[in-house]
């Protein structure tokens, strides 16, 4: 009998729990979060979740999240959108309720798995997720496995300090908004037909992404860089300048110019990474 597992995507508006096998999603259900509930009543929601993805060949359940946490406790130490969790460790609960081993990590982290185990990052033992949107997040995979560091807080790209604040501010959506006070949809329709200035953003953006890209490589020098998110969707301007920066600007080309650059390729990779959680601690 094949082995399958469970991921689950909490997030604060929906609960999303797919069925997968080692190479594909089976099966996906979502539920309300309704994340304003004391925690014990969103807990119900996550195992409803669940009940509609399981079956007897599942040997194992992996959750992604928002938010700092403990992930060998399941303790969240710090989330914004769903305040009860605050404090709530949620992988032993689900462990116990199932009677299966279950693992739990930050969603970017997820994000970096997923791509990793069933996208763009199959390939790569060691690779670096980027999630480029409002925000910026990252995920740092090692031999095919997330390097969490000290209470899960490695892989926090977008906290980088950057010209005199943080990477986030200028390496992701917020550049279009704080700077540009538009969005970055209304700048590549503008883009794309050709205006200058809209395409000087995209440049600017680009090069701004590229710097942290080299900062990252001197530490990790990683086989690749997956980037996804919402700004990823540009990629067909911003590819060019990111690949030029790293091959030109890093002080050892012999290495930077054998990082690959790829787009991610899944929807909702995190959701993904859950699953590969299973797969990842428990081959």
């Amino acid at each position: 009998m094949s082995k399958l597992y469970i991921g689950v995507d909490i997030g604060g508006t929906s609960i999303v729990a797919a069925r997968f096998s080692e190479n594909e999603m089976l099966e996906k259900k979502e539920v309300s979060t309704g994340a304003d509930r004391p925690a014990e009543q969103i807990m119900e929601s996550l195992y409803e979740a669940i009940e509609l993805v399981k079956t007897d060949e599942v040997v194992g359940i992996g959750i992604g999240m928002p938010g700092f946490m403990n992930v060998e406790s399941g303790e969240i130490l710090q989330i914004n959108n769903i305040p009860s969790f605050n404090g709530f460790a949620i992988k032993p609960r689900v462990a116990e309720r199932f009677n299966m081993p279950a693992f739990q990590n930050n969603d970017a982290n997820c994000f970096a798995l997923g791509e990793t185990y069933y996208g763009a990052g199959k390939n790569y033992n060691n690779l670096v997720g980027v999630t480029l949107g409002t925000g910026l997040g990252g995920g740092i995979i090692l031999d095919r496995k997330i390097h969490t560091g000290l209470m899960g807080g490695a892989g926090e790209l977008g906290c980088v300090p950057f010209h005199g604040g943080i990477s986030e501010d200028i390496c992701s959506a917020a550049l279009f908004k704080n700077k540009y006070q538009t969005t970055g949809t209304e700048l590549y329709k503008k883009a794309k037909s050709g205006d200058q200035e809209a395409l000087a953003v995209f440049d600017e953006l680009a090069h701004n992404i590229g710097e942290l890209l080299r900062m990252v490589t001197y530490v990790l020098a990683p086989e690749a860089f997956v980037i996804g998110g919402s700004v990823a969707n540009s990629w067909d301007l911003i590819e060019k300048t990111l690949r030029e920066d790293l091959d030109t600007k890093f002080l050892a080309p012999m290495i930077s110019k054998k990082v690959d650059l790829v787009r991610a390729e899944l929807d909702n990779a995190g959701l993904y990474g859950a699953a590969a959680l299973c797969i990842s601690q428990m081959s």
